[in-house]
């Protein structure tokens, strides 16, 4: 895997630092809390920078450096340094991602002091909000559930939490031992992610099991379901300080509960989940799946634990799979959609559990709901429901021309040929269900000939 190289600026004055949030429309952390920076172009120059301060670094890091804080701050660094307003300017930090991320950044975190809080002005289209603020404050707005966070970020935080004129932190990569155990972070407080390597849908890998619940709350994970009985192990060793209550299966697909019922058994646990999403698992694999196991039926409304004390309950989400149930606390501030959108990538549509006009349905009631985070069950939380908005309108699209070339008297393979050039041959068979489920649609609304 490609490791990307990238710098970030942490302005400090006078026990402050500068933070700003990210835009929810960006592919990378979208809504996260960060600082200014970016990845190490390989136009940026590997001289020396010449300035005072940059020269005692790497150059095309500082070359970088200085790119990114005029383009995303209008600042011009050099220009501070020789107008005095900068008084130092030191190696803080390096990060490194783990294997696990689909994309690896390998981050190297410049301190830059100044003399006096400068007012900056952000590029709008990757910088929703920034401040000046303490590293108390913003690691309390986290603790409190109002931002995302990459555990790396609240690493920086906590240590000039501690030493507010510390420059020098070293290596603050998170570590992990995937031979052993699954990894597991936080990247909303009081939501740990565990990805689990799983039989998911091409090209990921992996899907999100959720742990939540206050500690006086019932502690439930979502949608367990190890690849294999070695994965299986590497998640009870992860679990064994943990108090579990429950799981929770949000829908039917095997990518979302495949050895949950070994997983309920070892753990003594009850297993949660819809109706639906019950009757479709015994049919598929076999009345006995979840032999001697509770099962409990939830329905929408049913309040399931505690989150930050708000109640967490449960919400009908049909459209992928007819069973699927989302979760949110009573503040909105998340909704867990499991598969209703993607990190990246097209949910798939797929009769006889899917159902496009569904699918819309669900879209436009979260959408509407507007909670803060997303929680999808492939790729990281994400802030807003731009991804909701985004997709609902790509569906709307791909509807109309679905309905234009029907009518132009294309078949469904040159349809798929005409929509999806894009896609590899492998991912064709997924393409022609959601076209289906498209014309599915279009015929019950009777706006094709026949329908």
């Amino acid at each position: 895997m490609r490791i990307i190289n990238s710098v970030a600026a942490v302005f400090c004055c006078q026990n402050q630092i500068f933070a700003l949030r990210r835009q929810s429309h960006l592919d990378a952390f979208p809504g996260y809390i960060s600082f200014p920076g970016g990845k190490i172009d390989r136009e940026d120059c590997r001289s020396v920078y010449p300035a005072p301060f940059l020269r005692d670094w790497d150059g095309q890091k500082m070359h970088a450096l200085v790119r990114e804080v005029r383009e995303e701050l209008n600042y011009d660094l050099p220009e501070a340094i020789a107008s005095g307003q900068v008084t130092a300017v030191s190696y803080l930090a390096r990060v490194l991602a783990p294997p696990l991320v689909a994309v690896r950044f390998h981050l190297h975190v410049y301190r830059i002091d100044l003399k006096t809080p400068q007012v900056f002005t952000p590029d709008e289209g990757e910088i929703a909000d920034c401040f000046w603020t303490t590293p108390r404050q913003l690691l309390d707005s986290f603790t409190a559930g109002d931002a995302l966070m990459v555990p790396p970020l609240r690493r920086v935080l906590d240590a000039l939490e501690h030493n507010p004129r510390a420059r020098k932190f070293g290596n603050l990569s998170p570590e992990y031992d995937e031979e052993n155990y699954v990894a597991r972070f936080e990247l909303l407080s009081g939501v740990q992610v565990l990805p689990v390597p799983s039989h998911s849908f091409p090209p990921e890998k992996r899907t999100n099991a959720f742990l939540l619940g206050d500690q006086d709350a019932p502690r439930i994970l979502v949608d367990p379901s190890p690849e294999s009985p070695q994965v299986l192990e590497k998640l009870l060793r992860t679990l064994a300080q943990d108090r579990l209550n429950a799981l929770f299966l949000t829908h039917h697909h095997q990518d979302h509960h495949e050895y949950a019922p070994r997983l309920a058994k070892r753990l003594n646990l009850p297993i949660w989940l819809s109706e639906d999403t019950h009757e479709r698992i015994l049919q598929k694999y076999g009345r006995d799946y979840f032999a001697e196991i509770k099962i409990e039926i939830k329905r929408e409304g049913d309040v399931l634990t505690r989150w930050k004390n708000e109640p967490v309950q449960v919400y009908a989400i049909p459209g992928h799979d007819a069973g699927q149930l989302g979760l949110a606390p009573e503040s909105l501030r998340w909704f867990l959609v499991g598969d209703l959108i993607q990190g990246f990538g097209t949910v798939v549509i797929a009769a006889p559990e899917g159902n496009m006009a569904a699918y819309f349905k669900t879209l436009e009631r979260i959408i509407t709901l507007d909670p803060a985070v997303i929680l999808p069950s492939h790729g990281t939380p994400m802030r807003s429901t731009h991804r909701l908005q985004t997709t609902l309108q790509h569906r709307h699209q791909r509807e109309e021309e679905i309905c234009q070339l029907v009518a132009d008297g294309k078949t469904k393979t040159e349809i798929l040929s005409t929509i999806y050039q894009d896609i590899p041959p492998q991912l064709h068979s997924f393409a022609m269900q959601n076209i289906d489920s498209h014309l599915a649609k279009l015929r019950r609304e009777g706006r094709l000939a026949g329908g």
